[in-house]
């Protein structure tokens, strides 16, 4: 169970070594002296194996403030979640007409935000992105009677906060795009096409332009690294996201009679592929795809093991998304189905449901899970409690 308002120990001391590596090669995503990632007093690249976001920002928060890396981590992960619950009860507030939405959309929203502020660390943002937004796409039908520049705004943040979730933690502001894309292709055949390309295309401006600037900076590091220190002897610079790496130690989450033994941990996968290729640099393409070919066996050599454990990941994530909808249950069957808001949800939920079955059904997974599914229930409540109900 994590303590509240703390980082990951070792994600903190990353944070430390990007600080002191800005400091000293004035370059981002820099890491010198990053003990927990084999770069004792040398440099090394910053967010290895990580997401960069955080490893720019936080160290930007405290060298603004003069604070402390702790404090700054605190600070960075604390500020986004209050926002975030704010700009979603503003939603709730302008766009339900409900009372009792209005009133059960504040506790779900207050809960889940901070659940989500409690484990302060890059997963909050799961929960935090679609907590934020989803109150106001979720109506967009209402938006859509509004005023253009209105529109423009929402979808210009939108974008803006995707793209900077993105970083901090990949597809956290993903599902996002899922719902608004399915949603904008089932209504492709009846509704101002125009209108929704346009929506789509301001949305992904800023990610596009959000990535690339991103992509630059990891570029500039890579140069500084090559011509500056020997860490491409020891790391692959090209800044890979441990995926298989995850993937193959989740397969342990059952433990089977009559399967490989796999122990659901980091240093497994670890230990697993080094066994394989002793050569091999942690979290390198190479890496990866020596653990990609693990999982792959295990799936060829024990399909029913596998189907087993792709259920009860699968049965985890079900319960969690029973308790979060709760009374959304009941509503879902006693109105009138509105398809547009059916798809909508269903594309979120099962979008960050697909999280927890890929990896783990961990909570810190889920947060986006139970973001989605709660406010679905608000959104059944209001469409039952209210006379705006409109279908598409």
């Amino acid at each position: 169970m994590p303590q509240p308002l703390q980082t990951m120990p070792c994600r903190v001391r990353g944070y430390e070594a990007a600080f002191e590596g800005l400091n000293i090669s004035e370059t981002y995503l820099i890491a010198f002296n990053d003990i927990c990632n084999n770069g004792k007093n040398a440099f090394s690249p910053a967010a290895y194996a990580d997401y960069v976001g955080s490893y720019i920002y936080i160290p930007v928060v405290s060298k603004i403030f003069g604070s402390s890396i702790e404090d700054s981590t605190i600070f960075f992960f604390l500020i986004y979640g209050i926002f975030c619950i704010l700009l979603s009860l503003i939603g709730l507030f302008r766009l339900y007409k409900s009372k009792f939405a209005k009133i059960y959309g504040s506790f779900a929203i207050i809960s889940v935000g901070f659940l989500c502020i409690f484990i302060s660390d890059t997963y909050s943002f799961y929960g935090l992105t679609s907590l934020a937004l989803v109150t106001w796409w979720s109506k967009f039908y209402n938006l859509e009677n509004n005023k253009l520049k209105n529109i423009f705004i929402l979808c210009l943040l939108t974008g803006i906060m995707v793209a900077f979730s993105n970083s901090v933690r990949g597809h956290s502001g993903s599902d996002l795009l899922v719902s608004i894309f399915f949603v904008s292709i089932y209504l492709l055949y009846n509704k101002n096409i125009n209108t929704r390309m346009t929506i789509l295309f301001i949305i992904l401006l800023p990610i596009l332009a959000f990535n690339l600037y991103l992509k630059n900076l990891q570029d500039t590091a890579k140069t500084y690294l090559i011509k500056n220190t020997n860490a491409k002897e020891k790391y692959d610079l090209n800044y890979v996201r441990a995926v298989w790496h995850n993937a193959y130690y989740s397969l342990g989450y059952l433990q089977l009679p009559d399967t490989e033994k796999i122990m659901p941990t980091d240093e497994f996968s670890v230990r697993k592929a080094q066994e394989i290729n002793p050569n091999v640099k942690l979290f390198s393409k190479e890496y990866e795809n020596v653990l990609k070919n693990e999982y792959i066996k295990f799936v060829q050599n024990y399909p029913l093991s596998f189907i087993k454990i792709i259920l009860a990941k699968s049965a985890v994530v079900f319960l969690y998304f029973v308790f979060f909808f709760n009374i959304g249950i009941y509503f879902l069957f006693k109105n009138k189905f509105n398809i547009e808001n059916f798809i909508f949800f269903l594309s979120g939920i099962t979008f960050n449901g697909l999280l927890g079955v890929a990896t783990e059904p961990n909570y810190t997974y889920l947060l986006g899970l139970f973001a989605y599914s709660s406010l679905y229930s608000v959104n059944l409540i209001e469409d039952e409690n209210t006379e705006s109900f409109k279908t598409s």
